[in-house]
Order: structure tokens, then C-alpha cells, then sequence
């Protein structure tokens, strides 16, 4: 299929599903709402769960700012600009990030980005390192913006990476394209995170099971042991449970503790929009 093909095709989805109710006067937003609603309490539902939640989700962004998806400065990559080539690999290496935010002096005065695939370019150049020949632009933005108008942005000036600065000029986080994406259509995962996925619900010599956030209780009773009966039946990962229980994502290091089941769960890694990792351990 061409692209042209393919507009054709999203076109007349759209025509069918919104046009008859945008005749009438509504708004796109007021349309894509009543759809929800209608299809939620529809025996025969038109519009599969995902795409629900994505709608939904694209809605809920204009409320969406910054400072509630961005990860937070002690979580940033980063390396002064007279760090050497040795150094800058070693980065890549130990964080597996793609990009790494380039500073002057401190932190709070960053200039940039270097991204792994430049690194790897220069290699085959014939001439000599200097990374500032492959510093790119960052947008700075405050902590308020709404993540919606940050994804107009970044669509229009092709920069995909925000500094979230304070009002002291101080750096509070940083914000990706693939962090608003994510708050879209959910978690993306790479490769490695997959196959690291398989191996992360680990019982450990104290009875204790070490599981990854996204594993299912199918899969924690299977692997590790444990029975965990979720409240909401709705619920499918051991991360989402938790999040329910408590009413927000739990910090790291934080101990979340259900009676009812009599289990105790310790979050061992996480970040302000999800947990990652869990030590969960059966009490008396």
C-alpha cells in the first residue's frame, strides 16, 4: 500500500465514524467522546479496546504538562563537552540510551544532545574527533506546558528532545518524543526489552519473587509462586495493580503493603509516569 493509498483509506474511516456527528455542530473533541462512551456501553462495540484507550488517551493530553511525564534530572544522561571519545562510548554502553544530553560546567547548562548514531557516522569520516561537531539542538520549555503543544513543537522544529527548566533557569527533567508517544499508546518496548521481559520474574533464596512491572499475575503465579488476585478484574500486569491500590505510580524504593492478600510489595526501580521492577514477598 502507497501512502496515498493510505490516506485514502484513514479518510473515509474517519468520514464514516465522525462525519454525520460533526454535521450536526459538534466538536471533534465532543465526537471522539460520545464514540467512547457509546462504544463502551454497547454490546457490540465498533471500536477495538486499544483504539479506545488511544482516543482516550490523546484526549486527556491537553491536560497532560510536562512535569508530569518528564524523567527527572538525577535520572539524566549526561556528560560535559570535554568529555573524551572514550568516555562518550562508554556512556552509550553502560546507559543503552540512544542520546546523551552534552553540558558546559554543570548540569543546568546544557547544550545540547549527541546522539550514538553520529558517534558511529564519525567513524567512518576522515577527521578528527570533536564532539561539538555532532551537538544537536534541545528545546527548553517550562514545567507547566502541556504535553500537547510540546508534540506540535517538536512537529515543528523536528527537535525531539526538551530540557524542562525551573523558573531559576535550573534544570528539573528532560522530555522526549517517545515520552508523549508513550503516554498515547502506551509502554514501547525494544527488542532487548523483550527478550529481558522473559527473565524477569526470578524467585529469590529468601521466597521472595523479583518481577518486571509489565508481568502478568498468570505469569508471577507460574514463574514465581505467588497468587495475586487483582480488585479490578480489568487489570492484567502486577505494575497496574499496584498503581490501583495505592491511587498514584508508587516512588522507588517506596513498600506497598496489601493486607488483604496478605502481600508486600517493594518497588526496586521506577520513574514518575510507571514502576519497573518489583520485590514482592508474602507476609504473615
Amino acid at each position: 500500500m502507497n501512502h496515498g493509498e493510505g490516506r485514502s483509506i484513514l479518510r473515509d474511516f474517519l468520514s464514516k465514524l465522525f462525519w454525520g456527528r460533526l454535521f450536526k455542530g459538534a466538536s471533534l473533541r465532543e465526537t471522539i467522546e460520545e464514540i467512547i462512551v457509546e462504544d463502551d456501553s454497547s454490546e457490540v462495540q465498533s471500536i477495538a479496546k486499544n483504539e479506545r484507550e488511544i482516543l482516550g488517551n490523546v484526549l486527556n493530553l491537553r491536560e497532560v504538562q510536562v512535569r508530569d511525564i518528564m524523567i527527572p534530572r538525577v535520572e539524566i544522561e549526561a556528560l560535559p563537552t570535554t568529555a573524551r571519545l572514550e568516555s562518550i562510548i562508554s556512556k552509550f554502553v553502560e546507559s543503552q540510551k540512544s542520546s546523551i544530553i552534552m553540558y558546559q560546567g554543570t548540569i543546568d547548562n546544557v547544550v545540547g544532545v549527541i546522539y550514538i548514531k553520529d558517534v558511529v557516522n564519525w567513524f567512518y569520516m576522515d577527521k578528527p574527533f570533536n564532539v561539538n561537531m555532532f551537538v544537536k539542538k534541545t528545546l527548553f520549555i517550562p514545567p507547566t506546558m502541556r504535553s500537547m503543544d510540546l508534540l506540535f513543537k517538536m512537529r515543528e522544529t523536528g527537535i525531539k528532545i526538551a530540557m524542562v527548566v525551573d523558573e531559576y533557569g535550573g534544570i528539573d527533567g528532560i522530555v522526549s518524543f517517545r515520552d508523549i508517544i508513550e503516554e498515547i499508546i502506551g509502554d514501547i518496548q525494544d527488542v532487548a526489552e523483550i527478550k529481558n521481559h522473559r527473565k524477569k520474574v526470578m524467585r529469590s533464596s529468601d521466597g521472595s519473587v523479583i518481577v518486571d512491572a509489565r508481568s502478568t499475575f498468570s505469569e508471577i503465579h507460574k514463574l514465581g509462586g505467588i497468587k495475586i488476585v487483582p480488585d479490578d478484574k480489568s487489570i492484567d500486569t502486577i505494575g497496574g495493580a499496584i498503581a490501583s491500590l495505592i491511587g498514584r505510580v508508587p516512588v522507588r524504593g517506596e513498600l506497598v503493603v496489601c493486607q488483604k492478600q496478605k502481600i508486600e510489595y517493594e518497588i526496586l526501580d521506577a520513574d514518575p509516569r510507571r514502576v519497573k521492577s518489583i520485590k514482592i514477598r508474602q507476609i504473615p
